[in-house]
């Protein structure tokens, strides 16, 4: 029923404007604000832990911000995963620092292209396949009849899906080698049975990190480069960002190069920290002896 719902949701706004889309998207983020749900719950908790420098009343429209824009998410889906890919494409209307981006292309060492869940992280991802030899890992969906939707639309510019397992590492590392960019979002926890990840400070929390895009950029001395979308106001369309790591992570032990991507992200997501995905218990795992969060 839910696979269901979602695809007709998606079909039904993949044809309205952007606009609309979005008017309908801020109802579904008021009707997180107003009714109890977990993605609430969930939002309130990593606002507090990230921004303990906030007064109660600036968390709480922090919150509320980040809810409406949820609801964006949501309701642009349709249009980002099943309109025509020049529409959506259209959508942007600017591109800033896309010079990084090239500059560490023309290396030819291969690009590692880091995209927290901010704005409209999708959207990137089609214009980098569009313009770029892009292979990006890949975590198959719960419903199969959605998973085949997204996997045709992420592919539809032109990227190469790989799994996010052992074979899909070899393919990734292969790609890099070849000088192609591989595309990672940064921010999701790893398994931890896997042991394929290190807790390192998310906004002066510890949170489970992926070790992966470290390892890597060690290996293969290859560029780290963060990109997203911020959303405009008003249906107006987007804005894509990309801007380097902070510092050479090939360089570092792989701790401290989990680290700095964390800090990496946080300097990202203070650009537009509503548009974030704080829904998403990043802090889940939690080190041996410290009380769980959600």
């Amino acid at each position: 029923m839910t696979a269901r719902l979602l695809k007709s949701l998606f079909r039904l706004t993949s044809v309205m404007s952007l606009p609309i889309a979005h008017r309908i998207g801020r109802f579904f983020g008021w009707l997180l604000i107003r009714l109890p749900n977990k993605s609430k719950t969930v939002a309130k908790k990593n606002i507090e832990l990230c921004f303990p420098e906030l007064t109660a009343q600036q968390q709480k429209t922090l919150l509320d911000s980040s809810l409406i824009e949820s609801g964006k998410t949501l309701a642009e889906m349709g249009i980002i995963w099943l309109a025509n890919s020049e529409r959506v494409l259209s959508m942007i209307t600017s591109v800033e620092g896309e010079r990084h981006l090239q500059d560490a292309v023309k290396q030819n060492k291969g690009v590692l292209l880091a995209m927290p869940h901010i704005g409209s992280w999708e959207l990137v991802n089609l214009f980098v396949a569009r313009h770029y030899p892009v292979t990006s890992l890949y975590k198959p969906q719960k419903y199969p009849s959605v998973d085949s939707i997204i996997k045709q639309a992420r592919q539809r510019t032109g990227a190469t899906l790989v799994p996010t397992d052992t074979a899909g590492v070899r393919a990734v590392t292969k790609a890099l080698k070849s000088g192609q960019l591989i595309v990672i979002l940064p921010d999701q926890q790893p398994y931890l049975h896997l042991k394929n990840g290190v807790f390192a400070d998310f906004f002066a929390t510890p949170a489970y990190s992926m070790t992966l895009m470290s390892k890597l950029a060690a290996k293969l001395d290859s560029e780290i480069i963060y990109a997203y979308s911020k959303r405009q106001a008003n249906g107006k369309g987007f804005t894509l960002v990309f801007t380097p790591a902070s510092e050479n992570n090939c360089k570092q032990d792989i701790q401290h190069s989990v680290e700095l991507m964390n800090k990496d992200i946080e300097t990202v997501i203070r650009d537009c920290p509503e548009q974030y995905q704080w829904t998403y218990k990043r802090f889940k795992s939690r080190p041996a002896g410290l009380k769980r969060f959600y």
